[in-house]
């Protein structure tokens, strides 16, 4: 289980039985993994979206024959 093994664990208990864990470091690893994963998911997403709004706005100053606006300077 990766998420809610504490909720499993004391229905277990609750019966009077026990959960056991083999290797409870690859949770923590597998986890922190999945955490990265969603945050890199949002921020490829976040970024993807500016990226796309700054295009739109030179294309549209294109068609209106104005000076492109300067592209900001990526960090």
């Amino acid at each position: 289980m990766r998420f809610g093994a504490e909720y499993v664990e004391a229905a277990l208990a609750a019966d009077g039985r026990k959960l056991l864990v083999v290797d409870a470091s690859e949770l923590k690893m597998s986890l922190v993994q999945d955490m990265i994963a969603v945050l890199i998911s949002h921020g490829a997403r976040l970024y993807g979206r500016r990226s796309a709004s700054n295009r739109a706005k030179r294309a549209l100053t294109a068609l209106q024959g104005e000076e492109p606006p300067e592209a900001p300077s990526s960090p």
